[in-house]
């Protein structure tokens, strides 16, 4: 694929000044957020959120030692906005449904970020949280011990990837600025369409691109696959 044309930034919006000892984590993490959502990674630096801010690009330092601290950090606001409003559902699989999509729409919203930070182990509070809401779901179920962690990181390792990469191909066609929606459709056009018989026969249906769909029906059979082997007792 051809290499993907630096996206367009918006007119840097002017900012006054932070009063002497007003910069917090969270403001910093806000901005970053705001700097990531332009769709430039690259774009996050300290002088960046400097001028964001208002404020010397060493107060940064203060809070953060590294930029790879903020992506840290932003990854676990990335999970709060995801858990915003979040309360537990009566059943388990509705619990994990919900939680999976919530997730999925987040990293859609913030793919510069999502996709380069959703591997991530932040530590953070939220991320306590959402693991603590999948491990609850996962032993309303049945499981407990190892096996309740074998499922919430079969479970949490799908969500996040298959969210990643949809972001990655979000923030990839934005970088290009190409329609997402058209940007990693499937239209192949082999010169012998006899040697892939299959390929030619789908090529319509190919060319339909419904992430969404296509998620939710990876999540319906994982969870399909717990529910199957559910405890005994459950």
């Amino acid at each position: 694929m051809e290499e993907l044309a630096e996206a367009p930034t918006r007119p840097h919006r002017k900012q006054k000044r932070l009063g002497r000892g007003t910069l917090t984590k969270e403001l910093i993490v806000e901005a970053a957020l705001r700097i990531l959502d332009e769709g430039n990674v690259n774009a996050l630096t300290f002088a960046r959120l400097g001028k964001e801010l208002g404020a010397s690009p060493t107060a940064m330092y203060r809070h953060f030692s590294s930029r790879d601290e903020i992506e840290t950090a932003v990854a676990d606001e990335l999970i709060r906005i995801s858990l915003d409003g979040y309360e537990p559902l009566e059943s388990w699989m509705d619990s994990l449904r919900d939680l999976a999509y919530r997730a999925w729409h987040t990293f859609s919203d913030h793919p510069a970020a999502a996709m380069h930070t959703f591997y991530r182990v932040t530590l953070g509070p939220h991320e306590v949280r959402a693991v603590d809401a999948i491990l609850e779901a996962v032993h309303r179920a049945g499981w407990q011990g190892r096996e309740a962690v074998f499922q919430y990181q079969m479970y949490s390792n799908l969500v996040l990837a298959l969210s990643g990469r949809n972001a990655a191909m979000l923030a990839a066609a934005a970088a290009a600025g190409a329609d997402s929606g058209n940007f990693w459709v499937q239209e192949y056009r082999p010169a012998r369409p006899q040697d892939f018989p299959y390929v030619s026969a789908h090529h319509d249906e190919l060319r339909i691109k419904d992430g969404f769909e296509v998620f939710s029906g990876q999540v319906e059979a994982m969870l399909a696959a717990m529910k199957a082997a559910l405890p005994a007792a459950s």
